[in-house]
């Protein structure tokens, strides 16, 4: 039994058999300078790195743009950003289906224990004050199997065992609540 996908479009959903979360409702992130993980002053743009959870964040400045105010802008952001994290996963999971179509029809037969997809990173680039999703495939996901329903109704196992063997990466901007653009 296949589920139906979901439109491409904003506000997507994730399956309601997801188990994972990336919310980060309870956990503040502060994008200070004293809460800095890196930054490179060697380059152009210059860039203040953070780490929320697993998930890297990159703001980009220069010297039109400065490093305080471009922590600012990306503050106003960064927390909603988290917060939707789920939704971009699924919005890159439709994106990702157009070449991955065999490995995400059998892994949507069963209720998987984690993501296939994972946000590697959060990115404020210098020409834009909304946040970039960097998605790929999630480097830990383990095999899973399950049962599901054949067309015939007959019990079958399902094994989801390697991800698609590509280095795609998914680059999302997101526009607003539950809005997102793919882009290069």
């Amino acid at each position: 039994m296949l589920r139906t996908p979901v439109p491409l479009t904003s506000g997507v959903r994730l399956p309601s058999n997801s188990q994972h979360s990336y919310s980060s409702a309870i956990m503040t992130i502060n994008l200070s300078p004293t809460e800095m993980y890196g930054h490179w002053t060697h380059c152009e743009p210059k860039v203040c790195e953070f780490q929320h959870g697993a998930t890297m964040i990159y703001i980009s400045y220069s010297d039109e743009k400065p490093m305080e105010s471009r922590l600012a802008t990306a503050q106003t952001t960064i927390e909603a950003a988290f917060e939707e994290t789920d939704k971009a996963l699924a919005f890159a999971r439709q994106i990702s289906e157009r070449s991955n179509l065999e490995f995400w029809q059998n892994a949507g037969r069963i209720p998987l224990k984690q993501s296939p997809l994972i946000v590697f990173a959060v990115r404020y680039p210098l020409d834009s004050d909304l946040p970039i999703y960097e998605i790929s495939w999630n480097p830990i996901f383990e095999p899973e199997v399950g049962v599901a329903l054949s067309e015939d109704w007959i019990e079958e196992e399902v094994f989801v065992r390697h991800l698609p063997k590509n280095d795609d990466v998914i680059y999302l901007k997101r526009l607003g609540a539950q809005r997102y653009i793919q882009v290069p």
